[in-house]
């Protein structure tokens, strides 16, 4: 079944704008203040660097792109290299880990991380390599294939290690090849479906869509259940890809990836779309009689069905529900502390310049602990703004569960833009302006 397109929270406001036609350059004061934040090797350098930094007036609409700019170029040239062929991160006897990996194809038009199949003491790269580099290719775009760290039930988050050191290696062969970073994809069958579901969902922010092949989200079991009673899906997946594009493949007489798993999950999708059209859009293909194999047609119309989404950095309405202590950027939303397992809700509505959020406690909090630990981790939260969320030359109201936060005119920060540019290195995310406020007593 096929369902039409679809269209968080943090307690500081930030702009970033859109670059100006006309070419400027940035302010010499500015420019030389962000080289020399660049150029500092050492701790002591780098402190009164930034402390320079932070003491900078308020910036110009027209130096934030030439700033940004400089700042990503910086970026691309301190990034880890990323063979066009089969390499290694990782000395083993150095760094305890062996990092292997793949890649395909030429240019920058897109990339795609691909993801291979698995489970205790099985998978490699190359099975990703050889089941996913056609279809990839076809598409005209890169392809990457890390191998996990160790050959696990769960190799993609088993041990954490390889999630970070994968989205290391997206980032870094992003910056290397040029790509925009509004054309990055993930896909994966098997275990690597399950990675497809999972870091999509984590880092849905980073990507454009994605295709899961015989993989499905983590469920929460009926006791005595498990495999076929469904009770829910585990907290991040569902909140987090209301901006997510995905293609789901399942075969019902998969006796690997059981079925019930994403027979539930793409049920509460479609109830989720179903209340509200512009997020949650996907293609869900069940079929029955593959096992656990790839669809009859392979996977290549998945893979162009994925990639004929382009990324929106900013969407007017973000769900997420953070599950990394590590992930505090999502979207315009930072988090410095974030409420795991938390649900958050932000809208940004141009008409009236105003940024609404909820909080939603996670379901483990405890009644008498939670509006204590809210008040504190709301005062942690932040909303990054620009021109394309709202008018930026008029004042801005923010409330978190109804509640006002911060009203103003956001000030366009030399620090906020450094800052924000370094969090995830891509330029859609390099915002000038952030609005905070203190915790409530």
């Amino acid at each position: 079944m096929k369902h039409p397109p679809r269209a968080l929270l943090v307690l500081c406001a930030a702009v970033t704008l859109v670059p100006s036609p006309a070419a400027h350059a940035a302010p010499p004061k500015a420019k030389a203040l962000v080289e020399a934040w660049m150029k500092a090797k050492k701790d002591d350098e780098r402190a009164a660097a930034w402390k320079a930094i932070e003491a900078n007036p308020a910036l110009d609409a027209a130096d934030v792109a030439p700033i940004r700019d400089e700042l990503m170029q910086y970026f691309a040239k301190r990034a880890r290299k990323v063979a066009s062929s089969r390499d290694e991160w990782f000395d083993e006897k150095k760094d305890g880990w062996k990092g292997l990996y793949m890649a395909s194809g030429k240019g920058n038009k897109g990339l795609i991380l691909s993801m291979h199949g698995g489970g205790a003491g099985e998978g490699d790269c190359g099975s990703a390599f050889s089941s996913f580099a056609p279809a990839i290719s076809a598409v005209g775009m890169r392809g990457v294939y890390p191998e996990v760290l160790k050959k696990t039930e769960c190799g993609w988050t088993d041990p954490p290690e390889t999630e970070k050191w994968v989205m290391e290696l997206v980032k870094s062969a992003r910056l290397n090849w040029g790509i925009d970073s509004n054309h990055v994809y993930l896909t994966g069958h098997s275990m690597g479906g399950y990675g497809t579901w999972t870091y999509g969902s984590i880092y849905a922010d980073l990507f454009a869509a994605g295709a899961a092949f015989a993989g499905a989200p983590t469920i929460y079991w009926r006791e005595g259940g498990k495999d076929k009673d469904a009770e829910a899906v585990t907290e991040g997946y569902l909140p987090n890809v209301r901006n997510l594009p995905l293609f789901v493949y399942q075969s019902l007489d998969d006796h690997n990836v059981p079925a019930a798993a994403n027979v539930f999950a793409m049920a509460a999708m479609k109830k989720l779309h179903e209340s509200d059209p512009a997020g949650w859009e996907y293609v869900y293909e069940q079929v029955d009689g593959r096992q656990h194999q790839f669809p009859a047609k392979g996977p290549q119309p998945g893979i162009e069905w994925a990639v004929s989404h382009v990324r929106n950095p900013r969407p007017e309405k973000i769900d997420w529900q953070p599950t990394r202590a590590w992930k505090t950027t999502f979207y315009w939303l930072r988090w410095s502390d974030p409420w795991l397992g938390a649900e958050v809700v932000a809208t940004a509505n141009r008409a009236y310049n105003k940024v609404e959020i909820t909080v939603k406690a996670p379901r483990s909090a405890e009644p008498k602990k939670t509006e204590a630990e809210r008040a504190a981790r709301v005062a942690k939260l932040s909303v990054y703004l620009d021109a394309r969320l709202v008018d930026l030359s008029k004042e801005v109201v923010v409330t978190v569960d109804g509640k006002e936060r911060f009203r103003g005119v956001p000030a366009l920060s030399l620090a906020t833009l450094v800052r924000a540019a370094e969090e995830r290195e891509d330029p859609e995310y390099a915002f000038a302006a952030e609005a905070t406020w203190p915790e409530t007593k």
